[in-house]
């Protein structure tokens, strides 16, 4: 064996060593990276159970920025795409929707800032879930095939999958439904059906009963000839209300809003808003902020009943 001359010896030493902490680095900074987002996820009861609904939106803006350092940081980790997929859409829907009620026909600048920004939001969100999901290849293969290829590939998504498929699916079909002016987005509805209809079939159940509350906006906010049916959506409010035994006050909101607007029944638009109002928000105390969020919608909404009849 040739000896190794002293300072390359050394050197070699020293690369060695560089090269270790490099690596260890980073595995402990991934290592990190992971539990936080695990921390963060078990941790989003807490921002649900908000009853204040000015804190929770200022503090909500704050914890947006962070899960994206986080993500940005490190790409892989699924728990945050699906962190920002779900608080992004949550936001737009909570926040902003309500705001693009209260300002339509009254206030045309700050109805315009709320819904360009809920479709950012909306897009975003829907971005972050689709970035996870085409690392896939069957999935970012499938995407662009035809429907009937895209639905056979989602069967091979389970449980596991929900908050990813449905989330990503909340976002896009909230963006669509806000962008009905735009033919492009109006094409990829059928994606998000389907994804929709995968959830539902995993567990209709899911984030009290959430399936439901799509398909029921889905059918009651469109004309038959192009898949609407207040029957359906009639039946899908119903068994939203029924699955969360009447506690989880968006169902009611969102039956009045789209269901009973639909049928032009002025008198069920009332009662179910009024009911939202008269139910205690604290009756559901892991959704407590949803349900202050639903109030504050249907006092909107009842403040322009005229406006829908």
């Amino acid at each position: 064996m040739v000896p190794v001359p002293p300072v390359k010896r050394l050197f070699s030493i020293f690369l060695l060593l560089f090269f270790s902490f490099g690596l260890n680095a980073c595995s402990l900074s991934k290592a990190a990276s992971d539990l936080t987002s695990n921390i963060m996820k078990r941790g989003t009861p807490v921002f649900e159970e908000e009853e204040d609904v000015e804190v929770a939106a200022t503090a909500a803006l704050s914890s947006l920025k962070m899960l994206e350092v986080f993500a940005r940081d490190n790409p892989s980790n699924k728990n945050y795409a699906v962190l920002l997929a779900r608080s992004y859409g949550n936001y737009a829907f909570g926040f902003l929707e309500n705001d693009i009620l209260q300002y339509k026909d009254r206030d045309r600048v700050k109805y315009d800032a709320s819904l360009a920004r809920a479709k950012l939001f909306y897009r975003r969100g829907r971005d972050y879930g689709l970035d996870i999901l085409k690392r896939s290849g069957r999935f970012r293969n499938a995407l662009s095939k035809d429907s009937a290829t895209f639905e056979e590939m989602l069967k091979g998504y389970g449980r596991g999958d929900l908050d990813l498929l449905f989330w990503t699916g909340f976002c896009w079909g909230n963006l669509i439904n806000l962008s009905k002016d735009d033919p492009s987005a109006i094409t990829d509805l059928g994606r998000v059906q389907a994804m929709m209809a995968r959830v539902f079939k995993l567990q209709e159940t899911y984030f009290y009963a959430s399936p439901h509350l799509f398909y029921g906006v889905y059918y009651a906010s469109r004309p038959p000839m192009l898949g609407g049916s207040p029957q359906k959506a009639k039946d899908h409010f119903e068994d939203a209300v029924k699955f969360t035994q009447g506690k989880f006050l968006m169902a009611e909101a969102l039956e009045a809003q789209f269901y009973a607007v639909q049928v032009q029944d002025k008198a069920l638009f009332y009662e179910l808003l009024q009911r939202v109002l008269d139910t205690p928000g604290d009756l559901l105390p892991q959704q407590r902020l949803a349900n202050e969020l639903a109030k504050r919608r249907a006092r909107i909404l009842l403040d322009r009943i005229d406006n829908y009849f």
